[in-house]
């Protein structure tokens, strides 16, 4: 869980595709990208936490053309390119097919019962969670320092479910499994050898699909990819003392006064 995390501000972007984060600069603005459309049609922002976009840039779906995109000043951070945990990814089985035909049990990483209970419900999903299959697909997409040898993991999956009937994909083939692909935002030892239990994955955050993260001074720095009608945003964090933390705080000057 991420109880530590106060949420100080959301700014919303200007579509609802991809996004990243560029860096901050000395005044503590944030400079961030967005891709967006079928033809990744670029937006480049500078933000300020307190008082919302400052100046942007847009092709606006290629009616405007940019002569340069907006410069960058000196940064006073960006986002690190560390691929702490690249060996955790993998990639098994394709997003749909027939199960049988392409033992995709032999591809999936397995979900126990409990797990599959809690993703359906994170997700709000009117399926029975015995249709899950399994996780297909898993990328760490982004990482920053989070805790004391903590990381913080913007990550993706991609699980595959039974189809509640056979049927036909986009290319008239035979199907009886699909995927869906979800995002999560959540805590990564830094020497993490295995990805954890999933329950311990699903945040109680309101986010839509968290793409890019960054740590500065004391703040965590979040682009929020949107979709559909949601579109992205930059959240910007405060790490505070988690609840265990703050007990713990308590107990321990407890015992120092009854010393």
């Amino acid at each position: 869980m991420l109880d530590a995390l106060k949420l100080l501000a959301t700014i919303e972007l200007s579509h609802a595709g991809d996004c990243a984060l560029l860096g901050v600069d000395q005044e503590g603005c944030v400079y961030v990208e967005e891709l967006y459309g079928e033809q990744d049609w670029l937006a480049r922002h500078k933000i300020s936490p307190s008082q919302g976009l400052v100046e942007s840039v847009d092709e606006q779906c290629g009616t405007v053309s940019l002569p340069a995109p907006l410069p960058l000043p000196e940064l006073h951070a960006s986002p690190s390119k560390m691929k702490v945990f690249d060996h955790l990814n993998f990639s098994g089985a394709r997003w749909r097919g027939r199960i049988v035909d392409e033992r995709i049990q032999d591809l999936l990483r397995g979900l126990s019962i409990a797990e599959k209970i809690a993703l359906v419900d994170y997700l709000d999903w009117d399926i029975d969670p015995l249709r899950l299959l399994g996780i297909a697909e898993s990328t760490v997409l982004s990482c920053c320092a989070y805790g004391d040898g903590e990381f913080l993991a913007c990550r993706r999956i991609r699980v595959a479910f039974r189809l509640p009937e056979a049927g036909r994909d986009d290319h008239s083939l035979d199907c009886d499994y699909d995927s869906i692909e979800v995002h999560l935002l959540h805590r990564l030892p830094a020497d993490a050898l295995e990805l954890p239990d999933l329950r311990a994955c699903l945040t109680d955050l309101d986010l839509c699909r968290p793409l890019d993260c960054m740590r500065v001074d004391g703040k965590i720095y979040l682009a929020d990819g949107g979709e559909g009608a949601i579109k992205s945003a930059l959240h910007v964090f405060e790490i505070g003392t988690s609840g265990d933390e703050a007990q713990h705080e308590i107990e321990t000057a407890e015992a120092l006064d009854s010393d």
